[in-house]
């Protein structure tokens, strides 16, 4: 099916008409089939839900504190949500099936079947050379940033729990999804504030300060009764 329709594409007439009559109409109706797909495939939710809202709070929390970086350690954590997605990708898959249902399984689904082994395994060895520091540091937080780490997830369960085509118009869609996800928190992190961590930790040991004072108070006259009874006997 992918390489049909690549066929069809390199062999069609590229031109200006062509491209807003037939290829933009397509690639569009795909990338919103890919963005909508939790709501239409309600299970996704329990795997997506997680990731979406990890990746929402690492890029905010990331452009807020900009002189921030990733860290190797985070990195190698990141790797593993490929690794665990895969599992579940592939439980999706053969999940139903006994050992000796896989081969059909297999014959039904080879494509999703690679596209989940292959999430898993890109994750263990981009995780081997972030765990070793074997890569450039600015490269491997690239690739193992959450913004790269989540959508590459995101894009393989969409394909493996729904009926999306595995086609170009599929990749082109998910690139059109990585663009705008980095301009919308590129957009967020002009827009955020800066941050005053003096100002609320001020006010945060103010609140508990105020809370415990009573506590301490008790707590000093109790130490004080028994000073007392120490020296009256």
């Amino acid at each position: 099916m992918f390489f049909a329709v690549g066929a069809a594409l390199a062999t069609a007439p590229i031109s200006t008409p062509y491209f807003l009559q037939h290829i933009l109409p397509s690639l569009r109706e795909r990338f919103s089939e890919i963005v909508s797909a939790p709501f239409r495939t309600p299970d996704m939710l329990w795997i997506t839900l997680p990731l979406l809202i990890t990746l929402v709070m690492m890029e905010v929390y990331f452009g807020r504190y900009r002189k921030e970086q990733l860290g190797w350690s985070t990195a190698v954590g990141n790797n593993l949500v490929l690794v665990f997605v895969s599992l579940d990708l592939l439980r999706q898959l053969y999940g139903s099936s006994g050992l000796a249902g896989i081969s059909e399984v297999f014959a039904l689904y080879p494509g999703k079947t690679i596209i989940a082994a292959t999430v898993g395994l890109s994750g263990l060895l981009i995780l081997y050379y972030d765990f070793f520091h074997l890569l450039p540091k600015r490269f491997a937080f690239t690739i193992s940033s959450s913004l790269a780490v989540n959508l590459t997830a995101y894009l393989a369960i969409v394909i493996i729990y729904t009926s999306v085509g595995l086609d170009w118009y599929t990749f082109f869609a998910g690139l059109l999804l990585f663009v705008t996800a980095a301009a919308f928190f590129a957009l967020v992190r002009r827009v955020e504030p800066k941050p005053a961590e003096r100002y609320y930790v001020g006010k945060a040991e103010r609140v508990i300060s105020s809370l415990f004072r009573p506590l301490e108070k008790e707590h000093e006259k109790k130490k004080g009764k028994r000073k007392k009874d120490v020296h009256s006997s």
